[in-house]
């Protein structure tokens, strides 16, 4: 009975701490491509038309506040904002401002999201983002990235809705484990059949 109880208290200690830190969480969100300006020929090399429906996974941290990056790399918080930062987009460019923030904006919020290839930007004025839910919709929302020649491609969606709100980054399994466990369900149909 000692060594149960032991055992129990050991895994509440290891786990409540993470638990209660835990400020991270992840957005994923659907759209339609309504209109692409494609002058670094960005959307063009992702296979991006219009009509076609997308999805964008953002970062919210509440713990972190946001920041502005400058063209001189200059960073400057932004106060009253909570970092946000651009986890899966579709354009593959590069990104020269880190602009990593989402601020209060009257009754909702203004965002600016960065990685490495991208930024998008979002504002909704019906809902802050704590009143987000999955089905909640995003009252604009495009992503803009540059080439290596400074040609500049921005992207914007119509219908950008909620799908799903976690606390773990989505992993998506890579194309190789697809052609790889392909490969095996054949080569074992092959041996079961002709064996």
């Amino acid at each position: 009975m000692k060594k149960k109880f032991a055992v129990l208290i050991l895994l509440l200690t290891l786990t409540m701490p993470g638990v209660a830190q835990a400020s991270s969480y992840y957005m994923t969100l659907e759209g339609t491509v309504g209109s692409i300006f494609d002058g670094g020929n960005l959307a063009f090399d992702a296979g991006l038309s219009i009509g076609d429906v997308v999805n964008y996974v953002i970062e919210f941290d509440t713990e972190r506040t946001g920041f502005t990056t400058g063209w001189n790399g200059n960073i400057k918080e932004k106060k009253g904002s909570i970092y946000s930062s651009l986890y899966s987009g579709i354009l593959d460019g590069t990104h020269v401002r880190n602009n990593n923030f989402l601020t209060p904006y009257y009754n909702g919020f203004y965002s600016q999201a960065s990685s490495e290839n991208s930024g998008v930007e979002m504002n909704n004025w019906t809902s802050d983002l704590a009143g987000l839910s999955v089905g909640s919709t995003i009252n604009s929302f495009s992503e803009y990235a540059y080439n290596k020649a400074w040609g500049y491609t921005r992207v914007n969606l119509n219908g950008i809705t909620v799908i799903d709100i976690s606390n773990v980054a989505p992993t998506p399994i890579p194309a190789a484990a697809f052609i790889m466990l392909g490969g095996l369900g054949i080569v074992g149909v092959i041996k079961r059949r002709f064996a």
